[in-house]
């Protein structure tokens, strides 16, 4: 905060005229530190963002099948991968490996899983996941191929840990899987989403912030002091007057913790309002737009975070198939994808790890959708529509016949005597 006086006289008179503008905000910084502290564990929208991807993507039951050579899937019932995931390690779940992987992610952009046996072809004992905040990838001169991942830990005595792991830089593999997003500066680290929220984040916080002061203090002052004129004459202080004043106007009303601040003003001095107070703002609209904006970002409707006033969906339902397709459903594929092309091949080549549509309860109306438009399609054959949902064909070839309406005959056959005739036989029978 700045206090800004206009002089008319000379250096021992001056025109007390205070302005008071408004501070500047102070953003988060852009590391994974910040983000964590402020844009995540500070942040309601953006915790529940996070919260909702992660908590929707882990209940899903993951799947291991088999290639065979003529082209076809088998389900794997059970197997050491399947075991793996189902236990990483002596300390968490498979569903709690997984969230810790996509909130990482999901807060700075990287998420960083390590092989505990320590090589990279050798089947892992166990899987963990570390926190960004220690891992760096140590640059090589092949560009977007790190030489190594550095893990950096504080020790009890101030002494620093530091375990490298390295790259085969020619088939790209390391004991650390590094899954990060795009980033449109290249480089070696994913580009964190919240990065793309900053100042919808800084905001939010910072109407948060404002409106807990303003609870404190039931006030706003936003404007100049000016000592009143006497006899016509403007009014003046001293030096010393001026600097006290000064002083303790910094030291009780500025900044964003004295927001709303009673100001207890000497003799002679008036307030002028000069600012915009929060209902001139409209400043909940502002706090709730910025809310949407870092909903956005995510990919999640608003309603699901029940953030007020958001009527973009017609209903809940259609809100949360919306986050399953848009957001989820791609979210678990780049991760499954990261796994196939890292975890899975250590166990063989013919395996893959996918998952179960028919399980995820969200996804039900587009299963009807699909259901009732194949039900339809009077072209295709029983064994045909029920391979088409997933299913086995009929036994002794009891699902090759098509079925159509009879009403519908070839334009170049309507009236016909004959078919008439043919027709009215065939209802007689019935």
């Amino acid at each position: 905060m700045r206090l800004f006086r206009k002089a008319e006289k000379p250096e021992a008179q001056k025109l007390a005229t205070f302005y008071l503008p408004v501070t500047q905000a102070h953003g988060m910084a852009h590391r994974y530190d910040a983000f964590a502290g402020e844009g995540y564990a500070l942040n309601p929208v953006a915790y529940a963002c996070i919260d909702k991807i992660a908590t929707a993507l882990t209940s899903v039951d993951l799947k291991l099948y088999q290639r065979n050579r003529d082209g076809s899937t088998v389900l794997v019932e059970s197997h050491p991968v399947l075991d793996l995931l189902e236990r990483p390690n002596p300390f968490q779940s498979g569903r709690d490996l997984f969230d810790a992987l996509i909130r990482y992610k999901l807060i700075g952009g990287n998420a960083y899983l390590l092989n505990v046996s320590g090589l990279t072809s050798k089947q892992p004992v166990a899987l963990q996941a570390l926190c960004p905040a220690h891992v760096q990838p140590v640059p090589s001169d092949k560009a977007g191929i790190p030489l190594a991942y550095e893990y950096r830990e504080s020790g009890g005595n101030g002494a620093q840990r530091v375990v490298t792991y390295p790259v085969d830089i020619v088939r790209g593999t390391s004991s650390i899987l590094h899954i990060k997003t795009f980033s449109p500066m290249g480089g070696l680290l994913g580009l964190p989403p919240l990065q793309a929220a900053a100042y919808a984040a800084d905001i939010f916080n910072a109407g948060q912030k404002w409106n807990f002061s303003l609870l404190k203090n039931e006030a706003r002052p936003s404007g100049a002091m000016q000592l009143k004129s006497k006899d016509g004459q403007p009014a003046t202080l001293t030096d010393d007057q001026f600097r006290r004043l000064r002083e303790q106007i910094d030291a009780q009303f500025s900044g964003m913790n004295n927001a709303g601040r009673p100001m207890l003003l000497e003799g002679g001095l008036e307030w002028v309002q000069m600012g915009f107070n929060a209902r001139d703002m409209d400043f909940e609209k502002s706090i709730l737009n910025n809310g949407r904006f870092i909903a956005s970002v995510y990919g999640v409707p608003p309603m699901l975070i029940n953030i007020p006033g958001e009527s973009t969906f017609s209903n809940f339902e259609q809100a949360r198939l919306a986050l399953w397709t848009d957001t989820v459903i791609p979210q678990l594929c780049g991760l499954l994808d990261s796994l196939n092309r890292w975890l899975v091949p250590m166990y063989g080549d013919n395996l893959y790890l996918w998952y179960d549509e028919d399980m995820i309860p969200a996804l039900e109306p587009l299963r009807k959708e699909k259901g009732e438009r194949i039900n339809a399609a009077d072209y295709l054959s029983i064994d045909e529509k029920r391979e088409a949902m997933g299913y086995a064909q009929l036994e002794g070839g009891l699902g090759d016949s098509v079925f159509v309406p009879a009403s519908n005959i070839p334009l170049e056959l309507a009236g016909d005597p004959g078919l008439a005739e043919l027709g009215s036989a065939a209802n007689a029978a019935g």
